[in-house]
């Protein structure tokens, strides 16, 4: 079945000022339009994404969307849904977005699914930070349409599994325009790294501590037959006091001054090569 996008809008009865459903149903169409684009050039995929649509049904308001055929692969389309429920779950309990760490913080998550859902030929996705603000700005807009009482669902392939309730109460505050303005630096090269806390699970995204990047950071394991072997068991787990011997890259952004300090973005551990268990502490890391 080709990938479907359900968009449903609960609204009370006997609702005052009935035209705020229909300019928030289309505030909503148009934002996951632009979220689809945005994540469609995170993986370098050439074309625009944009929606025709199938049905439109009674009683609440639920539009069916498909992108245009022809336009996007299938399976594209698919990972594009479920990246977007993924980031809706994340913002359930959130109540405000406003800084540009909560905005770092979502797109490496949807980096992240997008990885995960697509073929491993399709390019490392990448998020385009600035992009994401205004996106999140758009939803927020459309969130503002809806009265408290009534009801968002975002529903892929009509399964309640791929179901995603939104948070309409959620608001991005931050100033899209003046956001990652700031200048960006890249590395790519070995570092010796500890996990921030001992890693049981075989999540493919970590926290990090290491001497020369001076600050904890998040970044995505891409050596897939790594952590494949630590999924399955077949390497035990990493504690806090391991040393990761690892092929990382990443970017230091610098904020424009005064917007807070530099942040590591976009890191990837493209390799690990050796794992010393329980021999080095970590006030020994100044060393490395």
């Amino acid at each position: 079945m080709k990938p479907e996008l359900c968009i449903k809008l609960d609204y009370l009865q006997e609702r005052k000022n009935p035209a705020e459903i229909f300019d928030a149903m289309s505030l909503y169409i148009n934002a996951y339009r632009d979220f689809g684009q945005l994540m469609a050039n995170s993986l370098g995929i050439k074309g625009d994404f944009d929606f025709q649509l199938n049905a439109i049904e009674s009683g609440s308001i639920l539009s069916k969307l498909s992108a245009l055929p022809g336009k996007l692969d299938e399976i594209f389309e698919s990972a594009c849904y479920k990246s977007g429920n993924n980031t809706f779950a994340e913002l359930v309990n959130v109540d405000e977005t406003e800084t540009e760490q909560q905005v770092e913080e979502l797109a490496l998550n949807i980096e992240t699914s997008l990885a995960d859902n697509t073929p491993e030929q399709i390019a490392d996705p990448h998020i385009d930070r600035q992009n994401l603000a205004y996106v999140l700005r758009s939803f927020s807009l459309a969130n503002e349409k809806i009265k408290s009482g009534e009801s968002v669902i975002f529903r892929s392939s009509n399964g309640l599994k791929n179901e995603c309730r939104l948070n309409t109460k959620w608001r991005f505050t931050g100033n899209p325009k003046e956001m990652f303005q700031g200048s960006t630096q890249s590395y790519d090269g070995k570092l010796k790294l500890v996990a921030k806390i001992s890693v049981n699970e075989g999540n493919s995204v970590w926290t990090f501590r290491c001497e020369k990047i001076k600050q904890p950071f998040s970044a995505r394991i891409i050596h897939k037959e790594w952590l494949e072997k630590y999924q399955t068991g077949l390497i035990q787990p990493v504690g806090v006091k391991d040393v990761i011997t690892a092929h990382v890259s990443y970017d230091i952004y610098t904020p424009a001054k005064g917007k807070g300090e530099p942040v590591i973005r976009n890191a990837k551990i493209k390799e690990i090569t050796e794992i010393k268990r329980n021999t080095v502490y970590q006030h020994e890391l100044s060393s490395f």
